[in-house]
């Protein structure tokens, strides 16, 4: 009689979705370092996550191959030991890259927002997943005394309650739910108020799907988290197993595919097709336009104002009427009612400025970089009615 055996199925998707998220996050830091030339602190909170998930992947499969996915009486006592243990390994990994991942999403999310009551629920949804992560984290860290008795069991310990394990597991999937579906239909509202075509907005439909379907995985592993008390553990939690790892590798994935954007306008371009006057922000790093004004535009910090994040671009100007007046103030007509002050540099010293109309501001922002440039002030007023302070 042939062994019943799911490892494969867990291998399946663990391979597949490792690949997806590790090809998304090297085309993500492409983009940041060799075409945007700024690298933030979401793009590092992917990349940490991108290698916990990478530790999370190779714990499961090196789990595989001790006899995760196996039924206990077929599986050696030694070996079960050493599945147990890189069980217990998934368990932190999975907190460290589900924190750090939405943490990216959450600052990513901040680059094109601009209203206050959103600034505020993105900043409650990244503090409520730090801190129920942060909470998981521990008591899976700790849930045995000690701490390798989780899986040996050979000498004497104790540890929590499997029904207090399975209880803070429902609990730490509904903050998490909460927070997925938040962080992935969110987009849909932001990008519904920016400045961009209709074919740019429908692309972005993919990457709301794929974050959904990261937030869903969590919905359907809650069917199976009473198999935490299951006898034949390493058989019976392998659904959570594949779900844990999906939720992860989704994540990572559309995280990552929503920065590449200068990329495939590159691409784009360079076959001869145009990609539209697109003008969505979406930059990684310092200085953020904001509603008090676009801070220092060549990359440094300009002091005395708030960078909150808003949801204009410099592109969003690229292709409008605009007249610059002797006092220096530039009047552009645009789909908003907000006045930004920026600051235009003229070139000196061998510094240049390479923007092209259509650039994002990612692109724009990367190439205004240069010696000797020196700082005037532009005002720029934005009219149109029907936008909110």
């Amino acid at each position: 009689m042939a062994v019943e055996n799911r490892g494969p199925q867990l291998q399946a998707v663990a391979y597949t979705l490792l690949t997806t998220a590790v090809i998304s996050m090297g085309l993500r830091a492409y983009v940041r370092v060799m075409l945007v030339r700024n690298f933030g602190v979401d793009d590092w909170c992917m990349v940490a996550a991108t290698i916990s998930f990478i530790l999370f992947v190779t714990s499961a499969l090196v789990g595989v191959h001790y006899g995760t996915g196996r039924h206990y009486w077929d599986i050696p006592d030694a070996d079960q030991v050493e599945a147990l243990k890189y069980w217990w390994f998934c368990y932190l990994w999975y907190c460290v890259t589900m924190i750090a991942s939405k943490i990216s999403i959450g600052y990513f999310l901040l680059r094109i927002t601009v209203r206050k009551i959103d600034i505020w629920i993105i900043y409650s949804v990244m503090a409520t997943t730090v801190l129920t992560g942060i909470v998981f984290f521990f008591v899976t860290l700790f849930q045995c005394k000690p701490v390798h008795f989780f899986w040996d069991k050979s000498g004497q310990g104790q540890c929590v309650p499997m029904d207090v394990i399975i209880a803070l597991t429902y609990l730490y999937s509904v903050f998490s739910v909460i927070c997925d579906f938040t962080f992935a239909l969110l987009p849909v509202f932001l990008i519904s108020k920016l400045n961009m075509d209709r074919k740019t907005k429908v692309a972005l439909i993919p990457l709301v799907l794929m974050a959904c379907a990261a937030s869903s995985a969590v919905v359907v592993r809650f069917a199976y988290v009473k198999d935490f008390k299951n006898p034949d553990f390493l058989f019976a939690t392998v659904d959570i197993a594949i779900w844990s790892t999906t939720e992860q590798g989704l994540a990572i994935t559309a995280g990552s595919l929503a920065t590449i954007r200068p990329l495939f306008r590159r691409i784009m371009s360079r076959l001869g097709f145009s990609t539209g006057n697109a003008s969505a922000p979406l930059p990684s790093g310092d200085p953020i336009p904001s509603r008090k004004g676009f801070n220092n535009i060549g990359g440094g910090n300009s002091s005395g104002s708030k960078a909150h994040r808003g949801p204009f671009s410099l592109t969003t100007f690229m292709n409008k009427d605009e007249e610059q007046n002797d006092d220096g103030t530039v009047t552009v007509v645009s789909e908003s009612s907000v006045t930004h002050t920026t600051k235009k540099q003229d070139n000196k010293n061998g510094a240049s400025w390479m923007g092209d109309p259509g650039d994002s501001e990612e692109e724009l922002t990367s190439r205004v970089k240069g010696p000797g440039w020196d700082e005037r002030q532009y005002k720029v007023t934005i009219t149109s009615p029907g936008r909110d302070e």
